[in-house]
């Protein structure tokens, strides 16, 4: 049986979150003793670690009454999202471009 799609979004987020937790928890630490830490730090802390918009996303799929139905209310930035969390799942291979097959002519 294939997995169900708000699986394999939980599952891209679960991912993420395990592969992230490592230095955010370091970083975490550094901030609450008082410690300072780089410019680049804090933005990843603020941006690429911030897990809240993913977890919206997931959160408003879950509620709604049916999961295409989820995904079309949902804005371009939550479609994104979405895609994101099923590459990060495995279940998206990503796009390596629009390379055109080369065609053979006699």
């Amino acid at each position: 049986m294939a997995p169900k799609p708000l699986e394999i979004l939980r599952k891209g987020l679960n991912r993420f979150s395990k592969k992230i937790k490592g230095r955010k928890d370091t970083l975490t630490l550094k901030l609450s003793h008082k410690e300072s830490i780089s410019s680049a730090d804090e933005r990843w802390l603020d941006h690429e670690a911030n897990t809240v918009e993913e977890e919206r996303v997931l959160h408003d799929l879950e509620q709604a009454s049916d999961y295409e139905r989820g995904l079309e209310r949902l804005d371009e930035d939550g479609k994104v999202i979405v895609k994101q969390l099923k590459e990060w799942a495995g279940d998206l291979m990503k796009v390596a471009g629009k390379k055109r097959k080369r065609e053979d002519f006699m």
